[in-house]
């Protein structure tokens, strides 16, 4: 049977590993939330010239 230092021994192993486990996770999520900014970024550009070419060529039809 495991003592109780040995008990509070792994739990404090168990404890580091949780805390570097989210510590990588935070920042797993901050470059997927970086790359989604990006994303919305570029297609928010692409339907502004889209929608300043429709306009364009509805001027000309007139």
């Amino acid at each position: 049977m495991a003592t109780e230092s040995e008990i509070r021994r792994e739990l404090a192993g168990e404890r580091k590993q949780l805390t570097e486990a989210v510590a990588t996770l935070r920042e797993e999520l901050g470059q997927a939330v970086d790359r989604g900014k990006k994303v919305g970024a570029a297609f928010g550009a692409a339907a502004s010239a889209a929608a300043a070419a429709k306009l364009l060529l509805r001027l000309r039809r007139r």
